[in-house]
């Protein structure tokens, strides 16, 4: 099933970064590809300390709201469609590893004579979370074409979690959840700058 968390109001990557811990407490793994920022937030740090979650980032980063030269926008357009591919590959691979992964875990317990606990099998057998995706697509830094395909051929029971502002209604109907983040108030508004440990 697809996610989506958008709007002008806190909490997208909050209730993405959600979703990401309840599925690797499952141990579900999770692909979490982030766009469009620097990999310095709190929760990235966590994230990659998690067992059965992938981070991937960008190569590069441009602060928001700079005036990118047009070397500097292919440099994005390329970083955020190789991270697309990345995701994909690595799920991919993730997938693969996983029979053998439990296997090899439930033999360990068997020779050790650990008691038995009664397995609950998850309902999905993985995540993706592509956090900003919505951002990066309505700058038209990633192929629109490509992104739909990738949805509309997930393998069963893939997760995916998309955050952003602005979807395009193909997006709007491709969504099983819906949910729009409204901004009462904010702290930016009286131009405070983001705190490290809250927002970012």
């Amino acid at each position: 099933m697809i996610h989506v968390y958008y709007g002008d109001g806190k909490g997208k990557t909050t209730a993405a970064v959600g979703a990401a811990v309840r599925a690797a407490g499952h141990s579900v793994p999770v692909i979490f590809c982030q766009f469009l920022q620097d990999g310095l937030a709190g929760e990235i740090g966590m994230l990659e300390k998690m067992p059965g979650v992938y981070v991937l980032l960008q190569e590069h980063y441009f602060p928001e709201g700079m005036k990118l030269t047009e070397e500097e926008i292919h440099i994005m357009e390329n970083d955020c469609n190789a991270l697309i591919r990345r995701g994909v590959r690595t799920m991919s691979m993730v997938l693969k590893a996983q029979p053998r992964k439990v296997m090899v875990a439930e033999n360990r317990k068997q020779k050790f004579g650990v008691v038995k606990q009664p397995t609950i099998t998850p309902d999905v057998t993985g995540m993706f979370v592509f956090d900003g995706l919505l951002d990066a697509l309505e700058q038209n830094l990633v192929e629109r074409e490509e992104i739909m395909h990738i949805l509309l051929t997930l393998p069963p029971h893939i997760e995916v979690v998309i955050t952003g502002r602005n979807p395009s209604l193909e997006f709007m109907a491709l969504a099983d959840y819906v949910t729009y983040m409204e901004k009462d108030r904010h702290p930016k508004d009286d131009g405070l700058m983001p705190r490290m440990g809250i927002e970012k």
